[in-house]
């Protein structure tokens, strides 16, 4: 585990340190930088230089030793901080104590000797009357020696083992581990106990007060939130789609109810409409036979209604195949200009041929199907109706482009375009209008006598 030092607040007073008769407590990283100092006496950074920290990794320094800093001798007890077991120091924890004239005097009174400290370890004595105890630095060499000098005739006893000496140096133990997991509370399971109630409650608004840090907790508080957050817009999605799934079903429920009755329709038009159109043309041409000669005016009416009659029964067929669009489902496009074909040609006998590229047709969207067949439709009609044609030609290919081209051409009478096509009816807006939804490319050529020829190109949809 990785902490960065923005990660701590700097305490702005030394009054629970100097209440716990300490001088100070250091958090530095294995490199010797320093991420929490809290001291008094102005001792800002650790009392041991970065290049000594830094080799602690590989030779650690003994629990409690000595230095000299600019606010006297030391003594200090150092603890590793390791996250996980095994693994090598993040970092180390330190607890100073100045040992100043008020320290001696406890040391006095628990010692009942007279103590002092000599700055020249080296030429120490110990005798009956006085002991000497070696005061290392974090290296195990001499820093300075303790001297317990009693009176004469008076044994000399050694501080450190005795009841007293033990208090201390315990109670400056439990001082050190009580610092210790306060700052692992602080800094570690503070921040996991944010963390799991967040996943417990799923929700983000626990990780508030870790989201202002810079650390690693922070950052990944701040993943947390983006999860949340990237959860909550799934969701949104996820509904989303059901609603526009759920209108598309209904959409299509509509629209195949629809088709339905638009079949139904045909049917009724075909079975009905159709069949009272052909039982009054036999009975118009009952009635004409039925004129006494010389009623040649008569006969030209009648002839006439009859005609309307065809007309009439020609434009509902077409309604009807119009209609019809489970035909277009049910066969393939080769099937279906086929079958437009042959019906045209039982209207007005005709030849026809159709050059179609199945391969490319498959391409062909359902809407674009039924565009493509009106207007084969519509074409056709023209050309028989109004151009008198005997032979329809009708290809559907690619062009070099990569593009689909539909043409109908015909050796009917032809025209010139842009003249007065009154006559003609609305024929050509109706190609120009299909051509329009089908996004084509029209081009229509003729001459009067020459037939005509009309083109219609337009793109594919993309490959799935």
């Amino acid at each position: 585990m990785r902490t960065d030092p923005t990660q701590f607040t700097l305490p702005e007073n030394t009054e629970g340190i100097a209440a716990a008769n300490v001088t100070g407590y250091w958090v530095v990283r294995s490199s010797g930088t320093v991420v929490q100092v809290e001291a008094a006496h102005g001792l800002g950074h650790p009392p041991v230089s970065a290049a000594s920290i830094a080799l602690w990794t590989a030779n650690p320094p003994t629990h409690r030793f000595f230095s000299e800093s600019e606010a006297g001798l030391l003594e200090i007890c150092v603890e590793p901080i390791t996250p996980q077991e095994g693994r090598s120091p993040w970092g180390w924890f330190l607890v100073a104590r100045r040992w100043d004239e008020n320290h001696l005097k406890v040391l006095t009174n628990l010692t009942e000797g007279r103590v002092t400290l000599d700055l020249h370890p080296a030429a120490t004595l110990t005798s009956a009357t006085v002991h000497t105890r070696l005061l290392p630095d974090w290296q195990g060499r001499p820093l300075r020696s303790l001297q317990v000098s009693y009176p004469p005739g008076i044994e000399a006893v050694p501080p450190w083992p005795g009841l007293p000496g033990l208090a201390v140096f315990f109670g400056f133990g439990l001082l050190l581990l009580s610092g210790l997991a306060l700052s692992l509370h602080r800094w570690v399971l503070r921040p996991l106990d944010l963390i799991g109630a967040s996943l417990a409650l799923d929700s983000a608004a626990p990780l508030a007060p870790l989201l202002a840090g810079q650390d690693e907790f922070a950052g990944t508080a701040r993943r947390l939130e983006a999860s949340f957050t990237q959860r909550d817009a799934l969701k949104r999605e996820i509904e989303e789609r059901r609603s526009i799934a759920t209108a598309l079903l209904a959409a299509e429920n509509d629209l195949r109810r629809t088709m339905d009755e638009r079949t139904r329709l045909g049917r009724d038009l075909h079975d009905g409409v159709i069949q009272a159109l052909y039982a009054t043309g036999m009975g118009l041409a009952g009635i004409r036979a039925l004129l006494p000669p010389g009623q040649n005016e008569a006969s030209e009416r009648l002839n006439q209604c009859r005609a309307t009659l065809n007309e009439i029964i020609r434009d509902v067929r077409n309604f009807i195949t119009g209609i019809e669009p489970e035909a277009l489902r049910q066969q393939s496009f080769t099937q279906a200009v086929q079958a437009l074909l042959e019906f045209m040609q039982s209207i007005s006998p005709s030849s026809t041929q159709a050059e179609i590229d199945e391969h490319l047709a498959g391409q062909l969207t359902l809407n674009q199907r039924a565009n493509a067949l009106h207007i084969m439709r519509e074409a056709v009609s023209n050309a028989l109706r109004h151009g008198a044609a005997e032979h329809i030609q009708v290809s559907f290919t690619r062009t070099p482009e990569g593009d689909a081209a539909l043409d109908i051409s015909d050796d009917g009478l032809g025209f010139t375009p842009g003249a007065d096509t009154t006559n003609r009816g609305r024929g050509l807006e109706n190609l120009a209008q299909r051509a329009a939804d089908l996004g084509a490319i029209f081009t229509l050529r003729s001459e009067p006598g020459q037939g005509a020829r009309l083109r219609f190109v337009f793109t594919l949809p993309p490959k799935s």
